[in-house]
C-alpha cells in the first residue's frame, strides 16, 4: 500500500491566497485557530506550510480531520499537523491528521 505523510502548519486556503509567497511560512505560524475554524475558512479548505516554505494542500476528506485536530489542541495559532495519506481507489485520501 502506498501511503504518504507530510507535516506543517495548517492555513486555510481562503488565507493562504492572500499570502505571499515570500512570507508564507512566517505567516502560517501566526495563523489563528480561530480563523481557521470559521465558516468561509472551513470551506476553502486547507494547505500544510512545511518548515522550508513547501505547501502541501489537504483533500476535502482532510477537512473534518483538520476541524478535530483543531478542537483538541490548547494552541491559539501556529497548529503544527501531520497528514497520513494512503492509495485507495487509485486515488491518494487522507486518512488520518495529527497535532504535532
Amino acid at each position: 500500500m502506498t501511503t504518504e505523510t507530510f507535516q506543517g502548519y495548517i492555513v486555510d486556503l481562503a488565507c493562504l491566497r492572500r499570502y505571499p509567497h515570500a512570507e508564507l511560512l512566517n505567516r502560517a505560524r501566526r495563523h489563528t485557530v480561530e480563523c481557521a475554524m470559521m465558516g468561509h475558512c472551513v470551506e476553502s479548505g486547507y494547505a500544510l506550510v512545511g518548515n522550508e516554505g513547501g505547501l502541501f494542500l489537504l483533500d476535502t476528506g482532510a477537512t473534518p480531520l483538520v476541524l478535530a485536530a483543531l478542537s483538541r489542541t490548547a494552541r491559539r495559532e501556529g497548529v503544527a499537523l501531520q497528514s497520513r495519506r494512503e492509495l485507495q481507489d487509485g486515488e491518494m485520501k487522507t486518512v488520518g491528521i495529527d497535532l504535532l
